[in-house]
């Protein structure tokens, strides 16, 4: 009878501390990368080196510091993994140009989500003021800053803050762009129901270098890194973090826009994209969007549209973890 006492009480607090790890992995798990437009997500991009204001609003604004026009943006994108369909999530932007070396805007946009598992579904937004400073014709800087906040099954965290800078290099047909992110750290006072949830987000940097090849062909290629290992997770005040290799925590992506925004653009990419479960390392996406001018017979170049469509997953089955993501995006150029 003592023995069995013993086994007893040593698989109950066995149970009391595995059991909380699963839940932690899975949200460590579910920091994936968003792609806040469909511009973006038709080239599998993050927004490091795109120079079109369609991908480079929600991305590097330092690009826009090249341009001299005002715009305004909203973007809708969501997903779908047999049988289930994700929610809509919206961006939306604002860029007004007010000098030849000095712009300011505003922009609202996930940074990283997960629709599925329906489970495990997380999304966390900011929302940032931005300024841009030309310092001459090829170099330009960019600060974002703004409250953000996340959301689990359950409910919404407190509000913190995402503050990144950018900066974005031109030299003929040649761009480099650079961002630096920090978005956060996060607080569920009633994370499942009762438990006290604390999280820091992983910072990342993502680089980008792209080459106008001539009028009709735009290639360009980025990589990022996570920095994982200066993510926090706390339940209840105690640290469930688990490491996870070195090799996990880079992605990158190849992007080719085929002809002119003025008038019909073909985007193609594809990417690594992280993803923390070992099961589904080697994560890959491939994307085929179409952007252009809005009936330009009618308003002229100011209206701007991108549809794009993304497969996340290639070789594996949707039940795993693969979805199926579809965007669409308007600009107003003035």
């Amino acid at each position: 009878m003592i023995f069995n006492s013993k086994w007893y009480l040593a698989f109950t607090l066995f149970c009391f501390y595995i059991l909380p790890q699963k839940p932690i992995e899975a949200q460590i798990s579910g920091y994936d990368v968003a792609f806040p437009s469909a511009y973006l997500l038709g080239l599998s991009s993050q927004g490091a080196v795109s120079s079109e204001s369609m991908g480079s609003v929600y991305g590097n604004t330092s690009f826009l510091s090249f341009q001299s026009k005002h715009l305004l943006d909203v973007a809708v994108n969501g997903g779908y993994a047999n049988p289930n369909v994700s929610p809509l999530y919206i961006s939306g932007a604002g860029y007004f140009s007010a000098s030849e070396s000095f712009g300011f805007g505003f922009r609202g946009k996930p940074v990283y989500l997960r629709s599925f598992p329906n489970e495990e579904r997380f999304s966390n937004y900011a929302f940032q003021a931005f300024a841009n400073w030309k310092v001459n014709q090829y170099l330009s800087f960019g600060i974002q800053v703004g409250p953000s906040v996340s959301g689990r099954l359950g409910g919404y965290s407190n509000y913190s803050w995402n503050v990144s800078l950018s900066s974005a290099f031109q030299y003929e047909n040649f761009r480099l762009g650079l961002v630096l992110e920090s978005p956060g750290t996060y607080r569920f006072e009633e994370y499942l129901g009762s438990t006290r949830l604390k999280e820091r987000l992983p910072e990342r940097m993502m680089v980008g270098i792209g080459y106008q090849w001539n009028d009709w062909f735009l290639i360009q290629l980025e990589g990022s890194r996570k920095f994982y290992e200066r993510t926090s997770v706390d339940l209840n005040g105690r640290n469930q973090y688990i490491p996870y290799p070195i090799q996990t925590m880079y992605s990158g992506n190849l992007s080719l826009a085929i002809g002119k925004l003025s008038s019909v653009q073909l985007l193609t990419g594809v990417g690594r994209e992280i993803r923390m479960e070992r099961s589904l390392r080697g994560f890959y996406t491939a994307s085929l969007g179409v952007a252009g001018s809005l009936f330009p017979s009618w308003f002229g170049e100011g209206y701007f549209y991108a549809i794009s469509v993304q497969r996340a997953g290639l070789s594996v089955p949707e039940r795993e973890g693969a979805e199926t993501r579809m965007a669409l995006q308007l600009q107003a150029v003035f």
